[in-house]
């Protein structure tokens, strides 16, 4: 009987015992789950804020790149050197022998820029065989220019390089620039690609021609043009001069007439002038230009005398 009682206590008091450590750890379970799903949460609202923020320092390095871009658009076509038709090869000082060039931080660049702020550059012929004189300021068809420039903060910078390519049999050159654009921890890349449009891509002289006339005051010509234009005619003028060797902007004013046939926005037709002078044999040059500013010339119209 009293072995009985003990072996009951026994049994009850070692399995209550057991069990006191039970809910401490379930509560240890729960509180390791709820830290998980925390954490995780925070894991993904940090990446989302880092993107975001991401987000905004992509778009300032997107304009710092396309601040590149500008820079060189602007040189090539506002900073062109006294005999030169474009300013790329003139963003650094050219030298015929050694091809060197010059870039300061300090952007006094031999008197040709004041504002590229250089910090490393090149400058190269991108096919130095059939172009030896592609990166002069004169010529400048087969040339290469690459800088980079840092912002006064140290946190923005830009690396740039534009290369003028040859046309093809003597075509039109294309220009391509490539700026990559870097603000903190991000970079991006703006790319463009152009090529000069010719006039004569624009604008067709169909037929242009002189026929004398004659009248009670005196002798004339009267000029006809027929003109189309993709963009618009600007002006149509004729240029009647006595030389025939000569250009009409070479000659002097006092030895050339000036004689308007349209002016306005048409954009194609047929257009006729009339001109009364003293007797002579004269030629015509002919400049057709449309809303862009391309111009399209024909010289010499065949001669006639009076």
């Amino acid at each position: 009987m009293q072995n009985n009682i003990f072996i009951k206590f026994k049994n009850y008091f070692f399995c209550h015992k057991s069990q006191k450590g039970v809910s401490l750890v379930i509560a240890f379970f729960v509180m390791t789950i709820i830290l998980a799903i925390i954490l995780a949460i925070t894991t993904l609202l940090y990446q989302q804020i880092k993107m975001i923020r991401n987000i905004g320092n992509s778009v300032v390095a997107f304009y710092v790149a396309d601040s590149g871009v500008e820079k060189v658009l602007y040189y090539d076509r506002k900073i062109i050197a006294s005999g030169a038709t474009r300013g790329l090869c003139s963003m650094f000082s050219y030298d015929a022998e050694t091809a060197s060039n010059e870039c300061s931080e300090s952007g006094e660049v031999s008197g040709l820029d004041t504002g590229l702020y250089c910090n490393t550059s090149a400058l190269e012929l991108t096919d130095i065989t059939n172009h030896s004189d592609g990166c002069d300021v004169g010529v400048c068809d087969a040339c290469e220019v690459s800088f980079n420039t840092t912002f006064p903060d140290n946190q923005k910078s830009y690396l740039v390089t534009a290369t003028v390519i040859p046309g093809e049999s003597g075509g039109a050159s294309s220009l391509t620039i490539g700026s990559t654009g870097s603000y903190k921890s991000l970079s991006r890349k703006v790319e463009l690609f152009m090529t000069k449009t010719e006039a004569a891509d624009e604008i067709v002289i169909t037929d242009a021609y002189a026929t004398p006339l004659s009248s009670e005051v005196g002798v004339g010509i009267a000029v006809v043009a027929e003109v189309e234009a993709t963009n618009g005619v600007s002006s149509i003028t004729a240029y009647i001069k006595t030389s025939y060797n000569e250009d009409h902007a070479s000659i002097p004013a006092s030895r050339i007439t000036t004689l308007t046939l349209s002016s306005g926005t048409i954009f194609n037709g047929t257009f006729y002038k009339e001109w009364t002078g003293s007797a002579g044999i004269y030629y015509v040059d002919l400049v057709v230009e449309d809303v862009n500013g391309n111009q399209l010339t024909q010289d010499n119209i065949q001669p006639y005398s009076f």
